[in-house]
């Protein structure tokens, strides 16, 4: 069985290859498979760790790529359903003229990644899975939502850690207001919580890192980590909080940079955690050497990730982690 499974949507990213040309004016687009959980599922994947995929995927040509993009990333698609009565979601992608990524649009219409039901989730799955990691994208329909949180149950009933990456898209939620209480109302059920700043300050109404450790406190986080892009990341933990500097590289693009940070975290805390009896408390229980090790990885996947073009195409081999990570300086942790 895997070690992580990654609940959630799969999708195609189009990104435009025009630059600083909005949405309605692109001509040309390639083609990428994309959506957080399952970029966060290869990520792990190619760092050697264990991993499944749970979702529901179409039965058109572009959802069977995208199921053979799993397969081929050597993922445990047991718990990837194949729909015939759905079409495979696309994404949008425009690119700015300072180069950065931005997604424009989605498909909202019967989507397979929506129409995940909890009869989708097989409890086997769990019984000696150590991670569970999923995002808000799930929570939307009825039944992705139900689908999530009877996985959740599961979760917990097998000792399992829950991760949870918000990864906030307001254009795919009815209201901003919608998408916020959702999440509040959900991050209670998580151990493990990563958002940028911009996701801290749209829940919190700021972005300091005072304003991190209150969040976490409030829901009883043991773990909320607070991407800064290029400035590392803050970990607000149960121990303290700590500033991981980032590594310097040069930015080709950051799609998936965050899915790939999400990988380096999980693949560090795993062997941490895997065996023992209570790995909440293990959560609660890293030291800062810990945190040290854990961000470090996280941060150095991350950072590969935008030296590449594209989310999936750019993960890191465990491999190229360790060649990348042999050849820049320690990170500092304050």
């Amino acid at each position: 069985m895997a070690d992580v499974l990654c609940l959630g949507e799969i999708l195609v990213d189009w990104v435009s290859t025009a630059v600083g040309v909005e949405l309605e004016e692109c001509l040309t687009f390639t083609k990428a498979a994309g959506g957080a959980p399952a970029n966060t599922a290869v990520g792990l994947a190619r760092q050697g760790i264990s991993t499944g995929f749970i979702g529901r995927v179409s039965n058109d040509c572009f959802g069977l790529w995208l199921r053979s993009i799993l397969q081929s990333a050597d993922i445990d698609i047991q718990g990837t359903i194949v729909d015939s009565d759905s079409q495979t979601r696309m994404a949008y992608v425009v690119t700015t003229q300072t180069g950065d990524r931005k997604l424009a649009e989605f498909s909202r219409v019967a989507c397979a990644d929506s129409r995940l039901s909890p009869e989708d989730i097989k409890p086997q799955m769990f019984v000696d899975s150590v991670i569970l990691h999923f995002g808000s994208i799930s929570l939307i329909s009825d039944s992705s939502s139900k689908a999530t949180r009877e996985a959740i149950k599961l979760a917990r009933l097998n000792n399992m850690l829950i991760s949870y990456d918000p990864n906030l898209r307001l254009a795919l939620w009815s209201s901003p207001e919608v998408l916020r209480l959702t999440v509040l109302e959900t991050l209670s059920l998580a151990d493990i919580v990563k958002i940028n700043e911009d996701e801290l300050l749209f829940m919190t109404g700021s972005s300091t890192n005072e304003s991190a450790d209150n969040f976490r406190k409030e829901f009883d986080i043991p773990l909320l980590i607070i991407t800064k892009d290029k400035s590392g990341a803050y970990f607000s933990h149960t121990g303290g909080g700590y500033n991981l500097n980032g590594f310097e590289i040069k930015l080709v693009e950051a799609t998936g940079a965050g899915d790939g940070f999400n990988a380096g975290i999980l693949s560090a805390l795993l062997p941490i955690v895997k065996e023992s009896l209570n790995r909440r408390q293990a959560l609660c229980d890293l030291t800062k050497t810990d945190i040290l090790n854990i961000g470090t990885r996280a941060n150095a996947i991350g950072a590969l990730v935008c030296t590449k073009p594209g989310a999936i195409p750019a993960l890191p081999t465990k491999l190229e982690l360790e060649n990348f990570m042999s050849s820049m300086k320690e990170t500092n942790l304050t």
